[in-house]
């Protein structure tokens, strides 16, 4: 008996070291397969213009598409020549060359190898002389290629532009000598003389500061600030009086017994005259380095300090977890386990701040899903800056195991656009199914991409401004069938959780059309065909007799119709709907504006449990918090850092097989792109309200926010004058195109149906035709200043060309009275105003870029 005792006592010693053996070999198994996100490698380059280091260019590690690059423009004197700078971080690098491009990289100018350049201080020096082959005032693309030591080449861009009249010098002085006067209220004195501080400035917070707040805001008020980084100098646009301009750095702020960091990004607009200069306009955008080691949990809150709008928070469905997004990390905190994880940031600790690889912010999180476990999904997308996809752009979709405590990759989405673009699109459609469906929108497609054998399918392709809406949690997508967005038959509506569609049709002769969600309830409305108008320069009058709601179960909710009243337009803002509406005036033929109308949704949308809030502090003032749910306990709080999962082979989707189908029109503004367009007046009038520029697909600009001459006329249009045979509109049409070497009587074409925008699209070949109806006189004269005529339809149908303009006065070729004269420009303005501002002009093509 007390030998079996033994011998069982044995075996039992025998299977626990067993178990010990394995238990070990497992988790260094799991230790194996987990590892730090790979460091950033690839070098940085910096231009020079005089004295002053600019650009700043990260490297990307596949051929991008270069018209929509435009982080940085490079302006170069008579000379032709550009000193460089790479930062090479210890890589070594084996190969450098340049070629120079037309701005959608498809003609090659120049390819040249840097044959001689100097080693120092962790970096290489060189200059480079392009060659006499780009015209003057002419933007190019210069493409960097530096090889490193056994590696493949990267890329780097920037548009260049030859011109010695830009006053460059004078301005990166003014901005920089602006820049550091903040940080001295004595010398700053200075600068109350380009200030504009009104009530349009909000005095109460340091994360946004204009040209209109205080100047004890602009310096700062009572913040004992450091500037920790060189200023970043980065040049955005540049003519001859104006330019655009970002400083960037990181700043540190003595708080008690820490410090806190920021990330800090000035805009500077300014006009320069042989007298001195002026501010156009000035903001500085403040956002604080959120550091979970440090104090940061107070009572029940979570501190994150003066931040910007873009933080945002989703919750789990009870609440006891949640993610949120703060200066590029992201964090989710477990109620219940106390425990506060940093998932994803490119930069970890302080000393990553100072390493522009990792601390470039062209990239954004975003959250698709929160459990209860604690598991979340999220993307981050944009530019890569280190780890498996380094220098690449893309969408990547990743896992946290809160049980693990991993972070794992489930796929990833290659794009060959720049950042700005990728961001427009992931925030139109970004949606995960219950099934693990991930929808998404890129370039007028909808994908569908199964996350476990990353399968892709094309949802719809096609896809036109107006002719599809996404529902704010993005489970609901319709979009129109069809290519005529004024004269769709049917509609589809999908349900992304479940992939339902249902189809929904007008009735006999009848139209219609998407006007949008109200939460997950469609808003559509039908139209008779009869009833719809297209005018000579092609705009469409869609009135609406009748709108519906209908839920996502496909139950009509509410009918909207009333006698002789017709719905053109719309706005949806929270939980109201605006209905611009009019009247048809049977006496006139025409509709009439009429009253607009509300409907409300009386649903009551859930508060979270854990919500961002905003508070006051005496020294801070505004700083934002997470108020959540419980008390958290400062002594027994877990601080997690997940590792990243490895995996064997890659996670990347198929190629997409969908193209843009329409020309798009882009405006660039302080915020990078404040809107892509199909319609050209809307994107004309958005640049000219926020002094931004509209540029086209292929780089080439559309519309830009500068100085124009005092006067200009075009002394090759002279008087015309219609006749019985020839009409007004007509004799306009001749008339720009006889200016632009083409004989035409285009008379018979529009008595044939053919509008304005068809027979000036028909016969300027190269030129891109822009419908401008919605833009003020003021904008248009831009093209005026082009030595472009600009057409004008008036409300009874006739048409006048604006052909000049001075200080006082536009000059206007008015077939129907036969005259070419002055007209007041307030008067003019007034007059356009009230005939709709239906204007009509055109960019040649080889002019555009200038």
């Amino acid at each position: 008996m007390k030998r079996a005792i033994i011998k069982g006592l044995c075996l039992g010693c025998i299977f626990a070291l067993a178990l010990m053996i394995l238990s070990t070999v497992m988790n260094q198994g799991n230790t194996d397969m987990t590892t730090e996100m790979g460091e950033a490698t690839y070098p940085v380059l910096s231009m020079y213009v005089g004295k002053y280091r600019v650009g700043s260019l990260h490297g990307y590690a596949q051929n991008m598409e270069s018209a929509y690059l435009r982080d940085n423009l490079q302006p170069v004197g008579e000379d032709r020549k550009i000193d460089v700078r790479i930062d090479t971080y210890g890589r070594e690098i084996d190969a450098i060359g340049f070629e120079v491009r037309s701005l959608d990289g498809e003609r090659l100018v120049e390819s040249t190898q840097v044959e001689e350049y100097e080693e120092e201080d962790n970096g290489i020096t060189f200059a480079i002389t392009l060659k006499d082959l780009i015209e003057n005032d002419t933007e190019y693309m210069l493409v960097f290629l530096v090889t490193p030591r056994e590696s493949t080449p990267i890329r780097y861009y920037s548009r260049i532009v030859l011109s010695d009249s830009l006053h460059i010098r004078e301005k990166l002085d003014y901005i920089v000598d602006f820049h550091e006067r903040t940080f001295d209220k004595e010398a700053a004195a200075e600068l109350t003389k380009y200030l504009e501080s009104n009530a349009e400035g909000d005095n109460t917070t340091f994360s946004k500061v204009t040209i209109h707040s205080s100047f004890n805001q602009v310096t700062w008020g009572d913040l004992a600030v450091n500037r920790m980084t060189e200023p970043r100098i980065i040049i955005r646009e540049l003519a001859e009086q104006t330019g655009s301009f970002n400083i960037e750095y990181f700043a540190s702020i003595r708080n008690g017994k820490q410090t806190d960091y920021y990330r800090v990004n000035e805009y500077y607009r300014i006009r320069y005259t042989p007298e001195r200069m002026y501010l156009l306009d000035f903001e500085r955008n403040m956002e604080q380095i959120f550091d979970e080691e440090s104090q940061v949990c107070v009572n029940d809150k979570i501190m994150l300090g003066i931040t910007g709008d873009r933080v945002t928070l989703q919750e789990s469905d009870g609440g006891n977890v949640f993610a949120f997004t703060v200066a590029d990390k992201l964090y989710s905190y477990n109620v219940t386990d106390n425990k506060l994880a940093r998932l994803f940031s490119f930069y970890g600790n302080t000393e990553e701040l100072t390493d522009e690889r990792s601390a470039y912010n062209s990239h954004d999180i975003r959250v698709l899903t929160v459990d209860e476990t604690g598991n979340i999904l999220f993307l981050v997308y944009g530019y890569m800056n280190r780890g498996r996809h380094e220098g690449c752009v893309g969408v990547a979709l990743y896992g946290y195991n809160s049980m693990a405590n991993t972070v794992e990759e489930m796929a990833y989405i290659s794009y060959d656009k720049s950042y700005e673009l990728l961001k427009t699109d992931i925030e139109k459609l970004s949606y995960l199914s219950r099934t693990g469906i991930y929808y998404f929108m890129m370039d007028g497609s909808v994908y569908a991409v199964d996350i476990q054998s990353l399968e892709v399918q094309t949802v719809v392709t096609g896809l036109r401004e107006g002719g599809y809406h996404v529902s704010e949690s993005n489970k609901m997508l319709v979009w129109q069938e069809g290519n005529d967005l004024y004269a769709a038959s049917e509609l589809v509506l999908m349900n992304l959780n479940t992939q339902k569609q249902t189809k929904i049709q007008a009735g006999m002769g009848e139209y219609i059309s998407v006007v949008g969600f109200m939460e997950e309830d469609l808003v559509y409305g039908l139209a008779k065909k009869r009833d719809v108008r297209v005018n000579s320069t092609g705009i469409t009058t869609f009135p609406m007799y009748c709108l519906k709601i209908q839920s996502d179960e496909g139950d009509i909710l509410k009918t909207y119709q009333k006698d002789n009243i017709y719905v053109v337009d719309s706005a949806i803002e929270e939980n109201q709907l605006t209905l611009f509406r009019v009247t048809y005036d049977e006496e006139s033929g025409s509709y009439v504006s009429a009253a607009d109308d509300q409907i409300m949704n009386t649903e009551e949308v859930r508060d979270g449990i854990n919500k961002l809030s905003y508070v006051v502090t005496e020294t801070y003032e505004t700083i934002c918090q997470i108020a959540v749910k419980e008390e958290i306990d400062g002594r027994t709080l877990k601080h997690l850092t997940p590792k990243e999962i490895l995996f064997e082979g890659s996670r990347s989707v198929g190629e997409l097989a969908g193209e843009a189908t329409e020309k798009y029109f882009y405006v660039y503004g302080k915020d990078g792109i404040e809107d892509i367009c199909v319609n050209p007046g809307k994107a004309v009038d958005l640049a000219y309200r926020t002094a931004g520029v509209v540029v086209d697909d292929d780089g080439d600009y559309v519309w830009r926010r500068e100085s124009r001459s005092t006067r200009n006329q075009i002394m090759a249009i002279t008087e015309n004058e219609a006749t019985e045979t020839k009409g007004s509109v007509a004799v306009c049409l001749d008339t720009i195109l006889k200016y632009e070497g083409i004989s035409r009587n285009t008379q018979r074409r529009l008595n044939q149906g053919d509008t304005v925008f068809d027979i000036l699209e028909g016969d300027l070949q190269n030129c891109t035709i822009l419908d401008l109806s919605g833009c003020s006189l003021d904008a248009v004269l831009y093209y005026v200043n082009k030595d472009i005529p600009v057409l004008a339809m008036l409300e009874d149908g006739s048409a006048v060309l604006i052909v000049g303009f001075n200080e006082l006065n536009i000059v206007v070729m008015d077939p129907t009275d036969g005259t070419l004269e002055k007209r007041g420009m307030n008067d003019s303005t007034e007059w356009l105003e009230q005939n709709g501002n239906q204007f009509i002009s055109y960019i040649r093509k080889e002019d555009s870029v200038k």
